[in-house]
Formats: structure tokens, sequence, C-alpha cells
């Protein structure tokens, strides 16, 4: 019996790892850790909304800071299954699960491989997922959406 429910806790909660939606909703709102600091910022604000027919997601590292704008890519995220975001920048912000979000820019060569990063980090509302995160796995993940 105990050893029926661990097996079927497991399967639900990977069940729910895969269960991304390609429709961004307000619940991408909130702080998340940062794999890696940047400028020694350990957490950002992500904020979802719409701006006239624009979906939106803005990351900022303070309240009273200037976010960064990434506009929602409905063909991507569809295609993917997983809501993708993007800005002028080079900079895609790809849903990972339900409370994370890896950031990728490509290095820009005339042979671009998706793994062949520029930066590369991992936001996550869940401190436990950031610090089991590393680059090896972002690659993993990234190929495994773009294969």
């Amino acid at each position: 019996m105990k050893n029926l429910i661990i097996n079927l806790s497991l399967c639900l909660s990977s069940l729910a790892f895969y269960a991304q939606s390609a429709t961004p909703s307000q619940e991408i709102n909130g702080i998340y850790f940062l794999m890696e600091a940047e400028r020694g910022v350990q957490a950002k604000i992500f904020e979802y909304g719409q701006y006239n027919d624009a979906k939106l997601l803005l990351i900022a590292s303070c309240k009273q800071c200037m976010p960064g704008t990434y506009t929602y890519q409905k063909e991507a995220s569809e295609e993917l299954d997983r809501a993708v975001f993007y800005n002028s920048t080079g900079l895609y912000v790809f849903q990972y699960d339900d409370e994370s979000f890896v950031m990728i820019m490509l290095n820009v060569t005339d042979d671009v491989e998706w793994t062949d990063f520029y930066f590369s980090n991992f936001y996550s509302k869940n401190k436990t997922k950031v610090k089991a995160m590393s680059q090896d796995k972002i690659k993993a993940f990234i190929l495994s959406i773009s294969g």
C-alpha cells in the first residue's frame, strides 16, 4: 500500500510538471528566485498583463526599477505547448513549469544552435527548484522543446 501511494504521488507530480499551458495568465505574477544572480540581484518581479492588443511579460529587479518587456509569442507558444515571450534585444523566456521560466539569448553566429547561449538563467517561485537547476539542465530543456 505504501508503495502504491508513493508511485501515485510521483506520477501526479510529474504530470503537474508537464502540465504547462500555451496561454499565459495572471498566475505568472510574483517574485522569482534566480539560479544565477544578475548584477547582484537574487530575485526578480514578474508581471503578466495586456496593453492594447499586446500580451506582455514585465520582469524587474525591484518595484521602482524599469522592467524588461517581453512580448507573448502566440504561434511559438502553441507549437511548444508552453508560454513563450521574446524581446527586441534577443532574449527568449520559456515557461518551464507552472512556477518557473528559462531565459536564453542565443549566440549570434551563421550556424545558430539552440544550445549555444550567450546568456541563460532559470527563474522560479520555488527556491528548491532553483537550487536543483544547472546550465546543463537548461540546455537539456531547450533541446527537449526545440527538437
